[in-house]
C-alpha cells in the first residue's frame, strides 16, 4: 500500500490563496447543508483559514494548555480545531494503553456523535495500520485496497469516508498514540497542510509524553507513603477503570483483600521503622508478582487489595501463598522474640458481588469482617 500522492503540476496547480479559498468554499457549502441539524455549540472556528502558519501554531499551543476537563479538555478542543484547519469530516486522537498490545483507545473525536467503541483493535482497518506499522499514511482514496477500505473495522459507521490521513505519535522511540483525519465527498488535504501536520505530529507526541509525566507526578501524590501503593480513594478510581476495560473484553474480575493484624504490637516491640520495612517489603512482593492488568492498593494499615482478571486466578492464589509465607518468615532484628501476626483474606467476584467499584470493595470488606 503506497502513501505517495500525485503532485499536480505547477502550471495547473492553484496558488496558496486559491487553495485556501477553495477549501473555505467546500467547508462553507458543507456547513450550510448541516446548519439545520447542528447546534451552535458544534460550529467550527473558520478563522483558522486566514491564519499564517506561525499564528496557527500559536493557537495550537494555547489549545494544548487548555485544561477544562468538563468541556473535553485540550483533546476535544484540538480535534475541533483540526477539523477547521483541514476542512475534512472527522478527526481522532488515540492513545496506547499500558499493558495492552492488541488495542488502542479513542481519546477524542470530532464530531462527537460517532457510534464507535472507545477501545479499538489494532489489527484491522487503516487506523490499525498506522498503529501497528508506526508510519504516516496518506491516502487520497480509501478504495485503493478493498481489504482495507474501512477506517477502523468492518462495519464501522464511517461509511462515507473517501480519504484518510494518519500520523503515529512517537516520542523517544516509544509510541504514544495517533492523530487520524478522515475526509468524505472527495475531500483532500493540500500538500502544504500535510507537511505542516507531519511537523505537528512530533509536537503532539511530545505533549502526550509531557501529559504522562504530569499524570505520574499527580499519581505519586495519591500513593500511600508507607507502601507506594494507591490509597483507598485512588484505588477505587483505578478499580473503576479496570472494571470498564474488562467489561469491554467480557472478562470477569476477582477482588482479594489481604489483612495483616498485629502490626501495632509489632511496631511497639520492634519500632515503627521495622514495621514500615515490613509493609514496604510486602507491597514490593505483591508488585513483583502482579500481572500487567492487576490493580493493587493499600486500603488501610496492613490491609492490601488486589483486583485481578478472573482468568489469572491461579497466579493470584500463588501470590497470596507467597505473601503469607513472607509474613511468617519475616526476619526479626533480634532473636529474642518472635513476631506474631494474624492473616485473613477474602475474595469477591465481579459483577456478582457488586456492579460499581465502591460497592464491590464494600462487599469484600464485609466478607473479610465475617472471616475474622
Amino acid at each position: 500500500m503506497s502513501s505517495n500522492r500525485k503532485k499536480p503540476s505547477s502550471k495547473d496547480s492553484p496558488g496558496l490563496l486559491q487553495q485556501v479559498g477553495l477549501s473555505f468554499d467546500r467547508f462553507r457549502s458543507r456547513r450550510n447543508e448541516r446548519v439545520n441539524s447542528k447546534s451552535e455549540q458544534d460550529s467550527i472556528d473558520t478563522s483558522v483559514f486566514d491564519m499564517d502558519p506561525l499564528s496557527f501554531w500559536s493557537k495550537i499551543e494555547s489549545v494544548l494548555a487548555y485544561q477544562d476537563d468538563k468541556q473535553g479538555g485540550w483533546q476535544q478542543a484540538l480535534t475541533r480545531l483540526l477539523i477547521g484547519y483541514s476542512g475534512l469530516s472527522w478527526a481522532f486522537l488515540t492513545e496506547f494503553l499500558p499493558g495492552d498490545s492488541k488495542h488502542f483507545h479513542l481519546l477524542s473525536c470530532y464530531p462527537e456523535q460517532i457510534d464507535l467503541e472507545s477501545l479499538q483493535p489494532i489489527n484491522p482497518g487503516l487506523a490499525g495500520w498506522v498503529h501497528s506499522k508506526l508510519e504516516p499514511l496518506a491516502l487520497p482514496s480509501v478504495k485503493t485496497d478493498e481489504n482495507l477500505s474501512f477506517i477502523f473495522h468492518q462495519g464501522d459507521p464511517l461509511k462515507k469516508a473517501t480519504s484518510f490521513y494518519g500520523w503515529p505519535l512517537i516520542y523517544n522511540q516509544s509510541p504514544r498514540g495517533a492523530l487520524l483525519l478522515v475526509g468524505s465527498d472527495n475531500q483532500l488535504l493540500a500538500q502544504d497542510k500535510i507537511v505542516f501536520l507531519n511537523c505537528f505530529s512530533h509536537r503532539l507526541a511530545a505533549h502526550f509524553h509531557q501529559e504522562r509525566l504530569v499524570n505520574r507526578v499527580v499519581e505519586l501524590s495519591r500513593l500511600d507513603p508507607q507502601t507506594g501503593l494507591p490509597h483507598r480513594s485512588y484505588f477505587i478510581e483505578r478499580l473503576d477503570r479496570l472494571i470498564m476495560l474488562l467489561a469491554v473484553k467480557k472478562i470477569g474480575l476477582t477482588l482479594s483483600l489481604l489483612n495483616v493484624s498485629g502490626l501495632g504490637s509489632f511496631a511497639k516491640s520492634y519500632g515503627q521503622e521495622e514495621a514500615r520495612n515490613l509493609l514496604r517489603a510486602l507491597a514490593q512482593q505483591l508488585l513483583q508478582s502482579s500481572g500487567p492488568e492487576w490493580e493493587l492498593g493499600h486500603i488501610s494499615y496492613g490491609l492490601f487489595a488486589l483486583a485481578v482478571p478472573s482468568a489469572e486466578r491461579k497466579q493470584l492464589d500463588d501470590t497470596i501463598i507467597d505473601f503469607q509465607k513472607r509474613l511468617s518468615d519475616w526476619a526479626l532484628p533480634t532473636r529474642s522474640g518472635r513476631a506474631s501476626f494474624l492473616f485473613h483474606h477474602c475474595q469477591v467476584e465481579f459483577p456478582q458481588d457488586g456492579s460499581k467499584s465502591e460497592a464491590f470493595l464494600e462487599s469484600a470488606l464485609a466478607n473479610l469482617a465475617h472471616s475474622e
